[in-house]
C-alpha cells in the first residue's frame, strides 16, 4: 500500500522524500502508508529512525544508563 501511494504522489508532481539509508519512500504510521522520515542531525539526511547509523548504539546506551550500568 505504501508503494502505491508514494507512486501516486510522484505522479501528482509532489516531491516524495526517500530514506537515505534504505531508499524507501516516506510514509505515515497513522495513515498506514509506511514509516515516517526524520532529519538526522549528524548527517543532515532524511532517514527512518531505524535506518540511522547510530540508532542501535544509542538505544543500547540509553538502556544501560537506565539500568544503572
Amino acid at each position: 500500500m505504501a508503494v502505491r501511494e508514494s507512486v501516486a504522489q510522484e505522479r501528482k508532481g509532489r516531491p516524495v522524500r526517500r530514506c537515505a539509508g534504505c531508499g524507501e519512500a516516506a510514509g505515515s504510521i497513522s495513515a498506514g502508508t509506511g514509516r515516517p522520515l526524520v532529519l538526522d542531525r549528524e548527517s543532515g539526511e532524511w532517514r527512518h529512525v531505524n535506518c540511522r547509523p547510530a540508532a542501535g548504539l544509542a538505544a543500547l546506551e540509553t538502556m544501560l544508563e537506565r539500568m544503572g550500568g
